[in-house]
């Protein structure tokens, strides 16, 4: 016969008042020390949490001072490519032929249907007929004989450079670009022509010759820049031949520099701070000298 268990009371080992302890294999898969679980919410002292405190403020610091050099740099470099609205008002810059066209040609509708009686101003059909015919005509040529302007961006900074930086020719160069010019079949024609030779001894044949696409006006280095977009298929090596060109005609007080683009060419026309080229006007025509040996005359 198997003896009967005998069940021992749950206190019966556990002495009186005596603290439970935790098992070494219990308190090793915890993480516990063996000496019980007072061990592991020990508080830390005060030294290693003030410690703990500053290096994470230090490494805070250190994250916060790169965002800051990169918003400093982002708000001095944000002049250099915000772009602006140029306001200036200017009466070339709107296009005559599409103001005569449509003018004329209205004059010539009414004028036929007031003659016709189908509309009413029979008495003044006449007049309408005779003035409509060269209205009309004339905003035709107009808008066939045009060139249109071409685009301009302009930054920020540079804006705020003209009145300081720009000179005489690169302003003359930006107003003669960005208006409607009428019986010239490119921007630039007489300086593009004088640089390049064409049709002449030692130049280029004329449909090999660039053609001006836009203007930017930005900084380089500080300084007041008019960059010139030409679209070309010449050679680079060409273009460096003209560089010195470019200075002598687009100067003085300008350095010519030049960078290739996917369409062609960049001309850049930097300002070199010196002063000079800005004379408050126009390039006036220089003239022959009275007498061999005088300077030359401007007109």
């Amino acid at each position: 016969m198997a003896s009967a268990a005998v069940c021992k009371p749950m206190g019966a080992s556990v002495r009186a008042g005596a603290r439970p302890h935790a098992s070494p294999k219990l308190a090793a898969r915890l993480g516990f020390k063996a000496g019980g679980v007072q061990a592991a919410i020990r508080p830390r002292p005060a030294g290693l949490v003030g410690a703990a405190r500053q290096q994470q403020q230090r490494q805070q610091q250190q994250w916060q001072q790169p965002q800051r050099r990169g918003l400093a740099v982002a708000a001095a470099s944000g002049a250099d490519s915000e772009l602006v609205t140029d306001g200036e008002f200017a009466i070339s810059k709107i296009s005559f032929g599409s103001i005569l066209t449509p003018l004329g040609v209205g004059l010539l509708v009414y004028g036929f249907g007031a003659y016709f009686l189908l509309l009413p101003g029979a008495d003044i059909s006449s007049l309408l007929l005779i003035y409509g015919f060269p209205i009309s005509v004339l905003g035709f040529a107009l808008s066939y004989a045009q060139l249109a302007p071409v685009p301009c961006k302009t930054t920020k900074a540079a804006f705020e450079l003209r009145a300081t930086q720009m000179t005489d020719i690169q302003k003359q160069v930006r107003e003669d670009v960005t208006r409607y010019r009428y019986g010239d079949e490119a921007h630039l024609e007489e300086a593009i022509d004088k640089i390049w030779r064409f049709g002449k001894s030692g130049g280029l044949p004329r449909k090999s010759a660039p053609v001006l696409v836009g203007v930017r006006e930005e900084t380089s280095e500080g300084r007041y820049t008019l960059v010139l977009e030409f679209e070309s298929k010449l050679d680079w090596a060409k273009w460096e031949e003209k560089q010195a060109k470019f200075q002598s005609f687009f100067g003085p007080g300008i350095e010519a520099r030049l960078a290739q683009t996917e369409r062609g060419v960049d001309v850049l026309l930097v300002s070199d701070g010196s002063g000079s080229g800005r004379g408050g006007g126009e390039q006036k025509d220089v003239l022959p000298p009275l007498m061999p040996g005088l300077p030359a005359r401007q007109q």
